[in-house]
């Protein structure tokens, strides 16, 4: 069995999987680390979880889940800024599509988004998506 919060990313890396992927590589977990092979790819993961204070014993228990997409893009002939925004966008664009995961939770809303680039070699852009995922798990358990 897999926690609710494990669940999540795994409908989040589905969502961007479905046909036509928005990206051929997707991957689970990695952190900040890509095959120097590999010019463009997505990392989900699942950062933290709160609670929501004050339920009542024996009731559900809402939380507020953070899950990161990061998209990675590196080019030769773009900056990573221009290299990586076609992907940012399509993993914006398609997460938006349906915010409830199909009505695995109540909402994904983003939190921020944050960025980092260098120009070493192939130009590399970074654009970390993080959401906040709204969600329920029954009580003493975290699925």
């Amino acid at each position: 069995m897999r926690t609710a919060f494990a669940t999540i990313v795994s409908a989040v890396i589905a969502q961007l999987s479905a046909a036509p992927a928005v990206c051929e590589k997707i991957y689970r977990a990695t952190g900040s680390v890509v095959p120097d092979q590999v010019d463009l790819a997505i990392n989900v993961e699942f950062g933290r979880a709160l609670p929501a204070a004050g339920a009542i014993a024996g009731a559900p228990i809402d939380w507020q889940s953070t899950i990161s997409v990061d998209c990675f893009a590196r080019s030769f002939t773009e900056s990573g800024d221009l290299a990586v925004d076609p992907l940012l966008f399509a993993v914006f664009e398609r997460l938006a599509q349906d915010p409830t995961l199909g009505g695995l939770i109540g909402d994904l809303a983003v939190a921020g988004v944050e960025a980092e680039n260098s120009v070493e070699g192939k130009k590399t852009g970074w654009v970390r998506i993080t959401y906040v995922a709204d969600h329920r798990t029954n009580n003493s358990t975290l699925n």
